[in-house]
């Protein structure tokens, strides 16, 4: 029986050994496969997030009518051309000491498109002048229009918003969509404040039981929109760049 046991054991022993080796080798191309893996999905990940800072991150807000893109400054004169534009509206700023600036100004100017200059916050609750002016240049300009900011995703994202209320006509619930991720919108760390207009003015809807119309919501946002400056209409908001170039 001793004898028995032993034989056994040594076969136990042997076929034990035997596997080890390679179940170390199957382990370890687990762990390269999924590490391999896991840099794909990293590599993906931040293609996707970076993707509005190295493309015109361009995209049809409504056919033919309206674009919205990223900083278009070395195609700008191609989306001229492409599109018909008629008009641009600059979201990000800009002085005489930046190039890209310079650049937008002259190519628009050179094409006869209306460039209109609004520089805006991606980080701040927007103040209720910010967005009547932000309304009634978006009402006023001919078409098509360009809208874009820096990379053409948070800024950009509450103009076409906007624009959706006004123009397209849809309700908070349905405009509120162009705020999208495609496009570069991650609301965590300062974007999600320009969220904050649409949100409010949805619920105040439903609370009122009402229904949303363009003129309702640039009235909502003249008088009864949370903010510190005063309920009032600004000056009309002329095209043409905010520095003589």
């Amino acid at each position: 029986m001793f004898q028995l046991r032993s034989a056994a054991s040594a076969r136990e022993a042997t076929t034990t050994s035997s596997d080890a080796p390679a179940t170390g080798r199957a382990r370890g191309r687990l762990r390269r496969a999924a590490r391999i893996l896991g840099l794909g999905v990293a590599t993906a990940v931040a293609a996707f997030a970076l993707r509005p800072y190295y493309s015109q991150n361009l995209g049809v807000v409504a056919p033919g009518r309206a674009y919205r893109s990223a900083q278009p400054t070395s195609g700008l004169g191609e989306l001229i051309r492409d599109h018909g534009l008629a008009a641009i509206l600059n979201l990000r700023g800009g002085n005489p000491e930046d190039a890209w600036y310079v650049h937008e100004v002259r190519t628009a100017r050179e094409a006869g498109v209306d460039f209109y200059d609004l520089p805006l916050s991606a980080v701040r609750r927007p103040t209720r002048r910010e967005l009547l002016l932000l309304i009634d240049v978006i009402t006023k300009t001919p078409e098509p229009l360009l809208i874009h900011c820096r990379a053409g995703a948070d800024r950009t994202g509450l103009a076409t918003v906007v624009y959706n209320l006004m123009i397209l006509g849809q309700p908070p619930e349905a405009a509120i969509e162009g705020f999208t991720l495609y496009h570069g919108h991650v609301p965590l760390f300062g974007p999600q404040r320009l969220h904050e207009p649409i949100n409010e003015y949805a619920a105040w809807l439903k609370s009122a039981g009402l229904a949303h119309t363009p003129e309702r919501f640039r009235s909502w946002v003249r008088d009864d929109y949370r903010a510190e400056d005063p309920p009032a209409d600004p000056p009309p908001f002329p095209a043409g760049p905010r520095y003589a170039i």
